[in-house]
């Protein structure tokens, strides 16, 4: 089984457009390496669910962190970016 943490969550705004960006770091805790990890991140608006989805990091090898960037095209920041209250973020398969 992968056994992945994850760090330094931040939730803003994009540099370059209204989206909401979500950045971090995946750490690969296991002695395997991965080319591919598919990570799904939930974000809440108080108890509401304001997105889900799934993104890939691409090669991670055992011991290694990775940082990762993904835009959120579907949400504007001032909109609902500023008031997501919370998130949850685990692995969805790795290969």
């Amino acid at each position: 089984m992968p056994n992945f943490s994850y760090y330094h969550i931040e939730i803003g705004k994009s540099d370059n457009t209204k989206e909401v960006v979500v950045k971090g770091e995946v750490t690969n805790n296991s002695d395997k390496s991965y080319t591919t990890v598919a990570v799904r991140i939930i974000l809440f608006k108080k108890n509401v669910t304001v997105a889900n989805m799934v993104f890939t990091v691409h090669g991670l090898p055992a011991g290694t962190t990775k940082a990762f960037k993904k835009t959120i095209e579907e949400l504007e920041y001032e909109q609902v970016g500023k008031d997501i209250s919370r998130y949850d973020i685990y692995t969805e398969t790795a290969f």
